[in-house]
């Protein structure tokens, strides 16, 4: 009788957690590409697939962009032998939907700067599934107002939120000739968006979405993190107050996918903050960035075999699309 009763209890908690898988993919928006869902296997660091799409007459990027659910910046960067603004029509265009995660493993959000995307991993319903990831675009500080490095948590979380312009914005907008009010009721008109969760972070950071259309994917924000209406609401929802968020810079990424490693790199700028669309030029001052990350890897993991040649362009190029450098010998 104990043996079914365990029997029972493991079923029971196998469906639970595809009710809740349900749930999650209830809540994702239709066509979403850059809030699909991905188990990550046991032994890899390396989730989804590039895609290639042909551009509609008149598309411009930022409509790419918030039709297949992409970063600016991010199609800008990996199409950048296309025209800056409107693609040809009919032409092949590529959605970077390929990413080395910051972590294998981890519990709670991690926003990475330098590609200006969200991680956000929950734990498998039991041992024996696998946990997941969900991977989303964002809007970061400009280089004048930066987010914040650091660990931190979800403090609050607020659905129909009211913004409150504090007074360094209010400041910057009657220096322009504008004139901002003190108080902003949710709706179109809202900064915010339709929801705001609240970082314990000194300044009052925020995850919030937008009433703006574009902007995702690029560094736009007085220092808080933008996301889509539709990706702010599946973190409100799938989200706790004391959920880890760790903000971090990390330009190059390597990760281990069926016994080949890959890097994925994002250009630096002169001070080393954020990404931006420009290559990293290899010289005798900067060429120890690249090595020093793989050469790490090795030490750790002899029995890879690095084709540095793909070291030195993969950086060069810094494509933010991971690419094979290396082999399990």
């Amino acid at each position: 009788m104990k043996q079914y009763y365990f029997q029972y209890v493991y079923y029971l908690k196998k469906l639970l957690s595809r009710i809740n898988l349900v749930l999650l993919f209830f809540l994702l928006p239709i066509n979403s590409y850059s809030s699909e869902v991905f188990f990550v296997e046991k032994g890899s660091a390396v989730i989804g697939d590039v895609k290639k799409i042909r551009v509609s007459g008149y598309e411009t990027v930022a409509d790419i962009a918030n039709r297949y659910k992409a970063g600016f910046q991010d199609l800008l960067i990996a199409n950048q032998d296309s025209h800056h603004w409107t693609p040809e029509e009919n032409s092949e265009y590529i959605i970077p939907s390929m990413y080395i995660l910051p972590e294998e493993n981890y519990n709670g959000i991690i926003l990475n700067l330098a590609e200006l995307r969200m991680y956000f991993y929950m734990p498998g319903s039991d041992l024996y599934e696998n946990s997941k990831v969900i991977t989303l675009p964002v809007g970061i500080g400009r280089l004048d107002w930066k987010t914040p490095l650091g660990e931190t948590f979800i403090k609050t979380k607020v659905k129909n939120p009211t913004w409150y312009p504090p007074k360094s914005i209010i400041l910057e907008h009657e220096q322009r000739g504008e004139s901002l009010p003190r108080e902003v009721k949710s709706g179109p008109d809202n900064p915010l968006g339709d929801f705001a969760l609240k970082l314990n972070v000194d300044g009052g950071y925020l995850l919030h979405g937008t009433n703006k259309k574009y902007g995702i994917g690029m560094m736009v924000s007085h220092g808080c993190v933008r996301l889509r209406n539709e990706d702010i609401k599946l973190i409100y929802y799938n989200s706790y107050i004391g959920t880890k968020v760790k903000i971090i810079n990390t330009p190059i990424k390597l990760g281990v996918h069926k016994d080949h490693l890959y890097m994925e790199v994002h250009a630096f700028n002169n001070k080393e903050v954020y990404s931006n669309n420009i290559e990293n030029l290899l010289t005798t001052e900067n060429i120890y960035k690249p090595i020093t990350h793989v050469m790490n890897f090795s030490k750790k993991n002899p029995d890879f075999l690095i084709n540095w040649k793909s070291v030195l362009k993969a950086y060069e190029e810094s494509s933010g699309i991971p690419v094979i450098i290396g082999k399990r010998r």
